[in-house]
């Protein structure tokens, strides 16, 4: 943002079996009084979300478990292990690569509470002398109902690859813009964005998001009987 020392934030989430974004906000910080706003306007459209997968954000989770205090949480697996890495440092260094690799194939798809607790007390039979080892499996027991919140929902992903992937598409065309001379800007732009990306239909889906093709994310979530005007 121009004359800002520090940008703003885009607050936004995309329904993964309808692939829309219901709800967009622009905001000056990923703080708790951001997201709560964010998931305030929710009720408004009467959008109680059950499942939220999201990457290991405090905030979001907080926020999200105030407003709807029945919602499950899924900590994003791809976040948790990125996150593994940096405080082991394997790409960097080479010393616990080997531990990392073990825990990749562990967190990796869905699994039993028996397969996986199996799966940890092997590795912690060999680590757990080691502290950063035996620190890492720790806080896998302790997010473990977050790492499996996907049970009782069919289908359901165990990562934000779709959040990530409009993110990098967003990013690209940020890029090139640079800044934004004002909030209102950033605002007018961003609602015009996500508009025609609602509005645009789905042409590359595959697997069992093969049927959104030729639909749009709008028609997925809008009410019945409501004609929407026609922007692009």
């Amino acid at each position: 943002m121009k004359g800002k020392k520090h940008g703003y934030c885009l607050l936004w989430r995309v329904d993964y079996f309808r692939h829309d974004i219901p709800i967009a906000l622009i905001a000056p910080s990923e703080n708790y009084h951001s997201w709560a706003r964010y998931f305030s306007y929710y009720r408004i459209i009467n959008d109680h979300p059950e499942l939220l997968v999201c990457d290991d954000n405090v905030n979001i989770k907080m926020a999200a478990r105030a407003r709807f205090p029945a919602v499950v949480i899924q900590t994003c697996t791809n976040h948790f292990k990125e996150n593994i890495r940096r405080t082991l440092r394997v790409r960097s260094d080479d010393t616990y690569k080997p531990f990392m690799r073990s825990l990749n194939s562990i967190l990796t798809g869905k699994r039993t509470d028996a397969d996986l607790f199996k799966r940890l007390q092997i590795l912690w039979d060999v680590h757990q002398h080691d502290s950063a080892c035996a620190s890492v499996l720790a806080n896998i027991q302790k997010y473990h109902h977050e790492l499996t919140g996907y049970r009782g929902f069919k289908g359901a992903p165990v990562t934000t690859n779709i959040i990530e992937g409009l993110n990098s598409h967003l990013q690209a065309r940020l890029r090139a813009l640079r800044s934004f001379e004002s909030v209102a800007h950033a605002k007018l732009w961003m609602n015009g964005y996500i508009l025609k990306r609602r509005y645009t239909k789905w042409t590359d889906c595959t697997g069992k998001f093969r049927k959104l093709n030729g639909t749009r994310g709008v028609d997925q979530t809008k009410k019945q009987g409501v004609d929407l005007p026609s922007y692009f």
